[in-house]
């Protein structure tokens, strides 16, 4: 475990303070599941005695499981985890772990996207954040920037 110089906020799932938690970090850990393969940092937290792992829900957005509430058993065949989550590429893991941005007190957890557009939603923007809705809409997503001669191209895979 890693700590960090400063402890993070960390809620849970009704929006409760978790007492003693944000102090304490991984480095990134593989998570296997069969031949379903995860490399990510969490963050350590106190859990119920009967609970091991809690993964959280930017998690399970990145790696949805099919199956887990219909049957006794998970599986992980979506189109993406396909692609990205399999033991030849975490073991070409492209990130490299970076302890001064581990410890930068501003840095957060790389989270869920996702469109706000009712007010309550709006509502929960952090204040630094506040000065680009106007770029995070739907409608600003859908407009493409303006070229210039510098333009380079991007290939885009299957």
């Amino acid at each position: 475990m890693l700590k960090h110089d400063l402890a993070i906020h960390i809620e849970n799932y009704t929006g409760q303070n978790v007492e003693e938690a944000g102090i304490f970090y991984t480095k990134p850990l593989l998570l296997q599941h069969r031949r379903h393969f995860s490399k990510e940092a969490f963050e350590v937290t106190p859990m119920e005695s009967e609970v091991d792992i809690f993964l959280p829900f930017w998690w399970i957005s990145k790696h949805p499981p099919q199956g887990a509430w219909e049957l006794k058993e998970i599986r992980f065949n979506s189109p993406g985890c396909q692609e990205t989550c399999t033991q030849y590429e975490q073991e070409e893991f492209s990130l490299t772990w970076d302890e001064k941005v581990a410890q930068d007190p501003n840095a957060r957890i790389i989270g869920h996207i996702s469109e706000a557009t009712d007010g309550d939603a709006l509502a929960n923007v952090p204040g630094e954040l506040k000065p680009y809705l106007g770029i995070m809409s739907k409608d600003a997503a859908d407009v493409l920037p303006q070229h210039y001669p510098y333009d380079c191209k991007i290939e885009l895979k299957e």
